[in-house]
């Protein structure tokens, strides 16, 4: 398939079953190399970064699909990273996929992408027919929709282009010191933007939002007044106390206390840990793999993975028993259902699971007593 490299594109498709909005391009990197046809059934939108081991695991497996089917299904991958670190990547660990980049990633926030690797599976009249982790969809999954889907439109009809003037790709900035924070007036994250960045670890968002993802709670758990909680970049070196850093910064006081409510408790008593030999997907990756029923991570602490599971089930998390180790292990943990995941957990890892009232922590954030 061939067509003209172009700038913006308009992808016409629906944002929810119920309306319809449209996923904007920036940048075309690449056109696909294994569609064979300029028209399709379905599209399917593989949302990835170039830093994601998990994503790049997916994006093979898209690869495999749409060799399989180069006629009537058509796969574009989307990064939201700037387009000359996706191209000296594809140098490396070249694609026959269509890429493409998300100027300022619009269509990241739109469709509310959490998790990376993530997907959204769409007719020819741009209606979401699946979404979730591209892992998750299987050859069978495509042919059913195939099979329901026998509509086509060319690649042109769904694509509106737009041409913009070329913007020079800025290069990745650099923190000059261990911290730097600073205030971002014009700009709002309805999710919280965290990256891992050489050996800094970058923000954006709102303060509560950095602050839980820092002490690894729920936003629910931190308190604190809308005028305090504006939006932030910061670049925090690893192993740096981020929290203690922003506090001062911003000269705040953060004071804990106890609610009560509905929690889920983990026994620890007989905690088994797998080791770090069960998933590999390389150096400098993503350590998180999650779809709608299972986590998988890479080599993380169990405080790490923990924190993971309660953003799924939105609910705090607190253990007895034992204090967990703070080394990395590997882990696979289902989460949709709930007995399930209560027989998994104890079978696979000798952790009691119970979903029941205790008690839990609450921070507070206010400015300083002069």
């Amino acid at each position: 398939m061939n067509f003209n490299k172009f700038l913006l594109l308009l992808f016409c498709v629906g944002l929810s079953f119920s309306g319809y909005s449209q996923i904007r391009f920036s940048e075309t990197i690449q056109v696909s190399k294994s569609a064979t046809d300029t028209k399709a059934s379905l599209f399917f939108i593989d949302f990835w970064a170039t830093w994601c081991g998990p994503c790049v695991y997916a994006s093979e497996y898209l690869g495999v699909l749409q060799k399989q089917y180069p006629d009537r299904f058509y796969v574009i991958s989307l990064s939201e990273e700037n387009p000359e670190v996706v191209k000296r990547f594809l140098k490396r660990k070249p694609t026959d996929l269509a890429i493409s980049i998300d100027y300022k990633g619009e269509t990241f926030r739109d469709n509310n992408i959490r998790i990376l690797p993530y997907g959204l599976l769409i007719d020819a009249n741009g209606k979401i027919l699946w979404k979730g982790s591209p892992t998750d969809f299987k050859k069978s999954d495509l042919e059913r929709f195939l099979r329901q889907n026998v509509k086509q439109k060319s690649i042109d009809k769904v694509f509106k282009v737009q041409e913009i003037k070329e913007q020079t790709a800025k290069a990745d900035y650099i923190p000059t010191s261990d911290f730097e924070i600073k205030s971002l007036k014009n700009e709002t994250y309805e999710t919280l933007v965290r990256r891992v960045k050489g050996e800094y670890v970058h923000y954006k968002g709102d303060l509560k939002s950095i602050i839980a993802r820092e002490y690894k709670i729920l936003n629910s758990q931190i308190n604190l007044t809308p005028e305090l909680n504006r939006t932030y970049e910061v670049y925090i070196k690893k192993g740096t106390n981020a929290t203690f850093q922003i506090l001062e910064e911003l000269k705040l006081d953060l004071f804990h206390t106890e609610a009560t409510g509905d929690v889920l408790m983990l026994d620890l008593s007989n905690i088994k840990y797998w080791d770090v030999h069960q998933i590999d997907w390389g150096k400098h990756t993503a350590k998180y793999l999650i779809d709608d029923t299972q986590i998988q991570a890479d080599n993380v602490t169990f405080n790490d993975v923990m924190f993971q599971l309660a953003s799924v089930l939105d609910l705090p998390i607190v253990t007895k028993g034992a204090n967990a180790d703070e080394l990395n292990h590997d882990w696979q943990i289902h989460h949709r259902f709930y007995n399930l995941m209560q027989s998994d957990m104890e079978d696979t890892y000798g952790i009691k699971v119970n979903k029941e009232k205790g008690n839990y922590k609450v921070y507070t954030i206010r400015k300083k007593t002069p």
